[in-house]
């Protein structure tokens, strides 16, 4: 399975997630490519639709080792691995888990603009990534930093995603979905013909006129990745 782009992806994960269209589901897309994606979801459901930030923390001077990852909402995974085998103190590493914490605020304040953040509140939250591959360690920050806003029910929906991956995050997770899992996923660029950097407007763009969704769309069409009508 191929998507065209993130709004055909969009648009078929939407399909299997319909039954949680009402009951105050609220939508988040990760970072700039998981908005766009959610942005379709959140239509098909009538659900309100929010930004939430996520970022890799690497091992300074040491490349292609990430320690982690912080996300919103106090949101942090540490690489178990990568702790044991890092020559460094627990205070250093802690200041460098801080310093992205404070580039996940600038970036999200960016991003959304003049919007305050919504809540999760009580509700079924949905968390909707463009895809994740094997050894991305965002999501896992990203669900923790959403569960402690403590939600009704977590819910991760992703149009493709490693396998292996898949497996870890249900213990992350209430639910998990995923169009297309696929086993030692190196890269989500393969599964879209188009798969381009989102200006910032368009991010702000699309929160806000994800305001306008109204509950219980009827007229929905889940074909293979159509329009709205």
């Amino acid at each position: 399975m191929r998507f065209r782009d993130r709004a055909d992806a969009g648009r078929r994960l939407a399909a299997p997630l319909l039954s949680h269209r009402g009951h105050g589901t609220r939508v988040f897309g990760l970072n700039s490519g998981g908005v766009r994606v959610a942005y379709e979801v959140a239509h098909a459901l009538g659900a309100p639709l929010e930004l939430w930030v996520a970022r890799t923390v690497d091992v300074p001077g040491v490349p292609l080792t990430r320690l982690g990852a912080v996300a919103e909402g106090d949101g942090f995974f540490l690489h178990a691995d990568t702790v044991r085998s890092v020559a460094a103190p627990a205070a250093e590493m802690t200041a460098w888990m801080d310093a992205e914490a404070g580039e996940v605020a600038l970036e999200a304040q960016r991003l959304r603009g003049a919007q305050v953040r919504m809540e999760a509140g009580t509700s079924t939250v949905v968390l909707v990534a463009e895809g994740i591959p094997a050894g991305d360690l965002q999501v896992y920050a990203a669900l923790r930093g959403l569960r402690h806003q403590q939600p009704r029910r977590l819910v991760l929906a992703v149009p493709v995603a490693a396998a292996e991956e898949l497996e870890r995050l249900r213990l992350e997770a209430d639910e998990v979905v995923c169009l297309q899992p696929i086993w030692a996923l190196l890269s989500v660029d393969h599964a879209y013909d188009d798969l381009r950097s989102l200006p910032d407007l368009e991010v702000r763009q699309l929160l806000e006129r994800a305001r306008e969704f109204g509950p219980g769309r009827e007229n929905w069409v889940p074909a293979q990745g159509g329009e709205w009508i």
